[in-house]
């Protein structure tokens, strides 16, 4: 890709003469087109163009239609990846740290420095925003990358055992709906769908037989499939996640109670994320076809964890998984009754 020759300036300045000043400083130090606006609102009418061709802002924060740090909050919301310098009359070094918490990359104050200074700090804030860019770009492939293996491991869990083929993703899908509706942030589901994802890893440690037996399972081979939390909490423990998806995986067998397993947990000894995973992972199993008993249904689902709820399950989540229910936002799985979201009609 062949190097821009030269920087786009936008410059917001309703002083004719600091903007003439600014320009024959850029025009000594080269490679500098400069745009020149007086008004707040025909910079965002300029930016909001898709083909504006802005590298960088440069800001005044006295304006006739706006002062201060909203002038940076306004350009902000128009376009929020663009590089801003302030270029203002206030010598305030508050001032300066609030703009660059507002995402600027600079505060310059008017007077002191030269065209060296001026043309230094561009060339070094929209460099500086590149990288940013560069880095969130890394971040986002490696998010997806860890994604794309969670669910390979995902698979291969659910290979061993064709009966629940699925039950992983679809527990997946319903925990993150029961997020959103409880209005956790994103980063949180993020990590809330990880651990449903691979919330039965610990069955890799489980006989193939016992997973698609029929009928009633005796009370050791019950115990061995008990164990399945805590294996899956000693797999994942040693990963650097940035949830603590170990703990929802040891956890969502957990009851409020404390009648679940491995530990007993009661109350909020049993983390939130274990206890939105422990409602999916009821109503999704309930509500599928099992080697033991045919699917029941989601509306049999539904009121299981209905009656249990403030026992067994969190109140608010399960409150959370009938209105995701209810409202069609969840698909139970082939061969569950298709017609039981009819119950909330």
């Amino acid at each position: 890709m062949l190097e821009k020759l030269e920087t786009h300036l936008l410059l917001v300045e309703d002083n004719p003469g600091d903007a003439r000043l600014v320009e024959v400083m850029l025009k000594e130090a080269g490679s500098f087109r400069v745009t020149w606006i007086e008004r707040l609102a025909d910079a965002v009418t300029q930016l909001a163009t898709t083909d504006h061709g802005i590298d960088i802002v440069l800001l005044d924060l006295s304006l006739p239609d706006c002062q201060g740090l909203d002038t940076v909050r306004t350009i902000r919301r128009t376009a929020p990846t663009l590089p801003i310098v302030i270029l203002t009359g206030f010598d305030d070094e508050q001032l300066g740290l609030k703009a660059v918490q507002e995402g600027c990359q600079d505060y310059l104050v008017k007077g002191q420095g030269d065209a060296n200074l001026l043309r230094r700090t561009i060339a070094y804030s929209i460099e500086r925003r590149n990288s940013e860019e560069e880095r969130e770009q890394h971040a986002k492939r490696l998010k997806r990358i860890l994604k794309q293996t969670v669910q390979a491991v995902s698979l291969t869990i659910e290979m061993r055992d064709p009966y629940t083929a699925g039950h992983q993703r679809r527990v997946a899908q319903l925990a993150r709906a029961i997020g959103q509706r409880m209005n956790l942030g994103e980063d949180v589901l993020d990590g809330l769908e990880t651990a449903a994802f691979i919330h039965d890893i610990g069955k890799i440690n489980i006989p193939a037989d016992f997973l698609a037996r029929p009928g009633q399972l005796s009370d050791a081979a019950f115990h061995v499939i008990k164990a399945h939390p805590r294996v899956g909490y000693d797999i994942v423990q040693g990963i650097e996640f940035p949830w603590p998806v170990a703990d929802m995986i040891l956890q969502h067998h957990e009851r409020l109670d404390g009648s679940g397993y491995p530990n007993a947990l009661k109350g909020d000894d049993i983390i939130l994320g274990a206890r939105i995973l422990a409602v999916a992972d009821v109503v999704e199993a309930i509500s599928s076809h099992r080697p033991y008993r045919p699917s029941l249904g989601i509306e049999a689902a539904i009121e299981e964890v209905r009656k249990n709820a403030g026992v067994c399950y969190d109140a608010a989540v399960v409150e959370a998984c009938e209105a995701v229910v209810r409202n069609r936002e969840f698909e139970a799985s082939e061969g569950s009754d298709s017609t039981a979201p009819a119950l909330f009609t």
